[in-house]
C-alpha cells in the first residue's frame, strides 16, 4: 500500500468530508488515513466519527477527539473552540465516544510514522518552524512521518545543508498540486492541511497524497458546500465566527 490519501482535521464538517472522500475515490489511492481532529468546531460530530469509521483504513487521536471524552480537557481551548467542544459532547452518542477511545495516538504503516500533532513526548505541539520542526524529525523513527494540527499543507525536511554548512531543517508550505518529491537520505515530516477548517487562506478542503515507495507528496483541494456548513453552524447555535472563517480559509 504505497499510495496514501491523507485526511486530517475534519472538525465535525461534514460536507467537506464528503467532497474529499468522493475525490480521493477518483485519486486510485491503495488506503485512507485521518490524522486526527475528527470533532471540534463544526457542527456534525457525530456523522464524522461515523463516516471515518465506514471510510478509513485507520485513525489516529486529535487533541478535539480526546477534550471530547475527557472531562477537565480543553479548559485551556479559546472560547469558540470551548463553546464547540461543549456542544460536541453533547451531540456524541455513548458508542461513537467508545470509537474515539480506541483511537491510537500514533502507529506505523508502508514505512511511515504517524500523529496528529507531533512526534516524541509533546505529542499536541504545533509543527510549525525549524525548532519545533527539528525535535520532532529527531524523534521519528522512520524516514517519513505525516501530522496535521496545524491546518497548513506543509512539508519539513532534515538534515539540508545551508550555504554556511551547517545543518537545518528546512520548512516549506505547500502548494496545491504540485509533486513534493522527498530528497533521497533524508527525513520528512508531511502536513496535508485540514479538510473541514483550512487555515492558509485557501477555503477549499485540503488533502494529501503521499507515496512511499517513489517519495512523492502531492496536496489537493477540493470544493464543498460552505453555505450549508455555515447554515447547520447557526443553527445548532455554535458561534457565528467558525462559519465565517470557512469562507477566507483562516
Amino acid at each position: 500500500m504505497a499510495r496514501i490519501a491523507l485526511i486530517a482535521d475534519v472538525h465535525g464538517n461534514l460536507e467537506a468530508f464528503e467532497a474529499v472522500l468522493r475525490a480521493i475515490g477518483e485519486a486510485d489511492a491503495d488506503c485512507i488515513v485521518c490524522l486526527g481532529d475528527v470533532v471540534g468546531y463544526g457542527p456534525d460530530p457525530g456523522a464524522c466519527v461515523d463516516l471515518v469509521y465506514e471510510a478509513c483504513d485507520a485513525v489516529v487521536m486529535g487533541n478535539h477527539d480526546e477534550a471530547a471524552i475527557t472531562p477537565g480537557l480543553g479548559e485551556n481551548f479559546n472560547p469558540a473552540a470551548f463553546h464547540s467542544l461543549c456542544y460536541t459532547r453533547n451531540a456524541l452518542s455513548l458508542a461513537q465516544k467508545s470509537a474515539i477511545r480506541s483511537w491510537p495516538a500514533n502507529f506505523e504503516k508502508a514505512g511511515a510514522a504517524f500523529t496528529h500533532g507531533s512526534f516524541g513526548a509533546r505529542r499536541y505541539t504545533y509543527i510549525t518552524n525549524r525548532q519545533t520542526a527539528g525535535d520532532a524529525l529527531d524523534a521519528l523513527q522512520h524516514d517519513i512521518g505525516a501530522v496535521g494540527h496545524t491546518h497548513i499543507p506543509s512539508a519539513f525536511v532534515a538534515p539540508l545543508l545551508d550555504f554556511r554548512g551547517a545543518g537545518q531543517t528546512r520548512s516549506l508550505q505547500l502548494p496545491t498540486d504540485v509533486r513534493f518529491d522527498i530528497p533521497d537520505g533524508h527525513r520528512c515530516i508531511v502536513n496535508p492541511g485540514s479538510v473541514g477548517q483550512p487555515r492558509d487562506r485557501n477555503p477549499d478542503a485540503s488533502w494529501g497524497l503521499l507515496d512511499t515507495e517513489s517519495r512523492t507528496f502531492q496536496i489537493l483541494r477540493t470544493a464543498y458546500d460552505i453555505d450549508l456548513v455555515e447554515w447547520k453552524i447557526q443553527r445548532a447555535g455554535l458561534p457565528d465566527f467558525l462559519g465565517e472563517r470557512l469562507r477566507i480559509g483562516a
